[in-house]
């Protein structure tokens, strides 16, 4: 073999080690480059990239570029991509046990929820996910929901009879809001602004912020702050990618990980606080929900919905998880 021809085995077999070397991390989710979620990779981008000198870099898709949370979920536990991230309530399909989080009022404030999902709760569902190819990189979130609608206040019990409203894809979720008398319709969260301003729906439930983010404020009259559910945002990875990185990688992944969600609550609940201002800038009349008819609302739908959620998430888990919410 001469010389010219090792030289070039040698600097191939080089660019092989280098290009294995250096780990690409890809993200792809839903939200729009201006929210929280979004903003909050970035920083996760940045410090990756910065910490690793180079050798891991990350890529972002946001806006739903590769699909919807449950297509480019299956991209992810397909191997296709390294990570995304979506609302409990939308991935319960893919994890049964994320039907737990369903509940509505089951946690009293971000703080509490946030010490539980971080802790023996947030264990609990990181276990199942593992089972699903999926491992849990921690829980961002979108906030407590409350309500827009275009048609009057929801400022009673009974104000929620007849109410066209959107919602999740979820049998669950249909099934809570039905039993309080509203007309839920599943829809994809893309289709929410175009059927508010066609007059298809009258209302949506979301975070605070999704208010402003998706420019809700322009079709719609009122804001409810029902604070009705705490939606955790799931931030995963596909579990075998993970595990065929480095020790050091790995531990590097969650140094970062975990700050990346402290600093995506701080930009959730800053953008939260702003956005009641803005709405009241933009002529929205804003109402509370009674804390009798919000007790009311929250059993009634339990009530609905306890034994479906018993039945898909196991008899086991759920009494586990809720012990675990009760310490």
């Amino acid at each position: 073999m001469n010389k010219r021809v090792i030289l070039g085995l040698g600097f191939s077999l080089a660019t092989a080690v280098a290009a294995h070397a250096e780990t690409t991390v890809r993200i792809a989710h839903a939200t729009p480059e201006s929210s929280p979620i979004h903003q909050a990779l970035v920083y996760f981008q940045d410090q990756i990239q910065e910490r690793s000198d180079g050798e891991m870099t990350v890529e972002l898709f946001p806006g739903g570029q590769l699909g919807s949370v449950k297509e480019v979920t299956e991209l992810v536990q397909s191997g296709n991509i390294s990570m995304t991230t979506g609302a409990s309530v939308l991935l319960s399909a893919t994890v049964d046990e994320l039907a737990v989080l369903d509940q509505f009022l089951l946690f009293e404030d971000e703080e509490q929820a946030r010490t539980l999902l971080d802790g023996e709760a947030g264990d609990a569902i990181s276990e199942a996910m593992e089972k699903r190819g999926l491992k849990n990189m921690g829980f961002m979130e979108l906030g407590f929901r409350s309500f827009t609608n275009s048609r009057a206040p929801l400022d009673s019990f009974e104000s929620f009879e007849g109410l066209r409203m959107r919602s999740a894809d979820n049998p669950i979720a249909i099934k809570a809001w039905r039993s309080v008398g509203a007309v839920p319709l599943p829809l994809a969260w893309g289709e929410i602004y175009s059927s508010l301003q066609q007059g298809l729906i009258d209302g949506q439930e979301s975070a605070l912020s999704s208010m402003v983010i998706e420019r809700f404020f322009e079709v719609q009259d009122y804001v409810s702050l029902t604070g009705h559910i705490y939606w955790p945002e799931l931030w995963m990875a596909d579990l075998n990618w993970f595990e065929g990185l480095t020790e050091d990688e790995q531990a590097l992944l969650m140094e970062v990980a975990a700050e990346t969600v402290d600093k995506q609550r701080e930009l959730t609940a800053k953008a939260n606080a702003e956005t009641l201002d803005r709405l009241k800038e933009e002529g929205l009349a804003i109402n509370e929900l009674p804390a009798e008819d919000k007790k009311k609302l929250g059993d009634t739908m339990n009530g609905a919905s306890e034994a479906d959620i018993r039945a898909k998430v196991g008899d086991d888990f759920y009494d586990t998880f809720m012990a675990a919410i009760s310490k």
